[in-house]
């Protein structure tokens, strides 16, 4: 194996529990993204995981710890598809 592929294969991200908000419009996970950023909500943008069927391609994933924050001060804003669970 050469030296890139072995650094390659130590590279592995370890996966980590996340709240993941799925959105059924582009608008809506910018629209988050944007309220997120104001409240500085702990998150980003990220390619909806294929264990979620919404109709956009991008959900907001946070920290757990963020969650509350999120629920509190981003969520009456925000018209989502779903909220899960997942290890990203």
């Amino acid at each position: 194996m050469s030296a890139g592929g072995a650094a390659a294969a130590g590279s592995a991200r370890r996966r980590r529990p996340r709240v993941v908000v799925a959105f059924d419009s582009t608008h809506e996970a910018l629209e988050c993204e944007r309220l997120c950023r104001e409240a500085g909500v702990a998150g980003r943008l990220i390619p909806t995981p294929v264990s979620i069927r919404a109709d956009c391609g991008l959900a907001w994933a946070m920290p757990p710890a963020a969650h509350g924050e999120f629920e509190r001060l981003v969520a009456p804003g925000v018209t989502r598809a779903g909220t899960y669970e997942l290890e990203l």
